[in-house]
């Protein structure tokens, strides 16, 4: 198994706008390709308001909707995590790990820097930038 750790958003990264000032929510583009290329770099984990409780039920049923089945199949691949206020709750600091975000609170950036660890925060916003999921890829290629 791999060491190196991977903690995924949905909203504004899996889950993002066509275009920028769209109303609808689609799959990002370049899902698929960020999925596959996660998985066989990184062990993943979801670090998403829709898993926080150890069960990653609610985030393959939200999937379902937008995505269809070979992006669902590695969704379930994903680990789920436990935190219950902030998301930096689940996130083991002496590790090797990135975060794929598109917005953080501001107590979560104070906690990646006191920590020393706030470059490994990638921010990705797939509603600004529908094409943001390859931008990703390339900055973990670059880890």
């Amino acid at each position: 198994m791999n060491s190196r750790l991977l903690y995924l958003d949905i909203d504004g990264v899996l889950l993002g706008k066509a275009r920028p000032g769209d109303a609808e929510i689609v799959l990002a583009r370049y899902a698929e390709e960020f999925l596959t290329y996660s998985l066989q770099h990184y062990h993943c984990f979801w670090l998403t308001t829709h898993c926080h409780n150890g069960d990653s039920a609610d985030v393959i049923n939200l999937l379902k909707r937008y995505a269809g089945e070979k992006v669902i199949k590695m969704a379930k691949d994903i680990g789920p995590v436990y935190w219950k206020t902030l998301k930096t709750e689940a996130i083991d600091v002496k590790s090797d790990f990135y975060w794929i975000d598109d917005q953080l609170l501001w107590s979560e950036i104070q906690w990646l820097k006191k920590n020393n660890v706030f470059d490994r925060w990638i921010q990705t916003d797939t509603r600004k930038n529908p094409d943001d999921l390859i931008r990703a890829i390339s900055i973990l290629k670059g880890k």
